[in-house]
């Protein structure tokens, strides 16, 4: 998997992107893909306790480390940069602490308005609690490659006239989770491909930005292909320890008004930082490229 390919895989994955020697370069990234504070116009106290129901500082802390491996892949690439300065660089980005206040701060921008309480009390009850921990235990096990392949497969091999696979369809459909998903990571496939072209990354001889926007947009059924998998063999991991009244009470929650209000915040948050963080990727990828260019390894 190419270094590119494990970035757009990171905004498909629910929902899936820095500090002179590089401490300069870092700075300037980071200046560039940290999102303006949100004034929270929220209960800060209910938010508090929304997020940790949620447990959402050990789902940056996850989604933080996916960041950071990302090592490998970009030495693999083979863009003549040294391992540590990409490591010095991804570490830095997917600082878990920046990241965050980053979804603190959007999640308080884009609950403004809504009503917590039904919320918290939700995910404040057992079964709310289990499903966060399911939720986040699957998180961390379809980082592997081999997870999600497996979580797929157990998805195409699910009989889709029973009632498990109703439950399922009917939690993607309330949720809209294939289409926003799919709209997270073509956002952030063209923030990447911005903080490129703001570090002067030059395209191939002949090709303007708007082709290469428009050959961004033509991976769209890629990208739509590889959300469906990632979306339904979660799905189907994550939940197969509820019942199927328990499944049924989720999805309920889901279509109240508590619900799809909670489902934009999560959506419009986690779109807002990974624009932030692709932005930044892309930045430090061309700057270290331009760094080591013509250096030999």
């Amino acid at each position: 998997m190419t270094a590119l390919k494990r970035a757009k895989s990171m905004e498909i994955d629910l929902r899936a992107g820095l500090r002179a020697g590089l401490a300069g370069l870092v700075c300037a990234i980071m200046a560039m893909t940290l999102p303006l504070a949100a004034k929270a116009e929220v209960d800060e106290a209910q938010l508090e306790q929304l997020m940790d129901a949620m447990l959402f500082d050990e789902v940056v802390t996850v989604l933080a480390r996916e960041g950071q491996d990302m090592v490998g892949d970009f030495v693999d690439a083979g863009y003549g940069v040294p391992k540590p300065a990409w490591k010095d660089m991804l570490d830095r980005l997917y600082d878990p602490e920046v990241m965050s206040k980053a979804f603190h701060d959007e999640m308080a921008e884009a609950l403004k308005g809504c009503d917590l309480a039904p919320m918290v009390a939700f995910f404040s009850t057992d079964l709310g609690g289990r499903i966060a921990r399911l939720e986040l235990d699957t998180r961390k096990a379809m980082s592997d490659d081999a997870a999600q392949a497996a979580a797929g497969q157990a998805w195409a091999e699910l009989d889709p006239d029973t009632e498990r696979a109703r439950l399922i369809e009917d939690y993607v459909q309330v949720n809209d989770l294939v289409e926003m998903n799919v709209v997270g990571a073509m956002n952030s496939d063209i923030a990447y491909y911005s903080g490129l072209w703001s570090e002067g990354f030059e395209a191939e001889e002949g090709m303007s930005d708007s082709d290469l926007l428009n050959e961004i947009w033509a991976s769209e059924p890629e990208v739509r292909a590889d959300v469906s998998e990632w979306v339904y063999g979660f799905s189907t991991l994550a939940y197969e320890p509820l019942t199927d009244d328990e499944f049924e009470a989720y999805i309920d929650f889901a279509r109240t008004d508590a619900g799809q209000d909670l489902n934009r915040a999560l959506f419009a948050s986690f779109d807002a930082v990974y624009e932030h963080l692709s932005r930044g990727l892309g930045a430090g990828t061309a700057m270290l490229m331009q760094k080591y260019e013509g250096e030999q390894l």
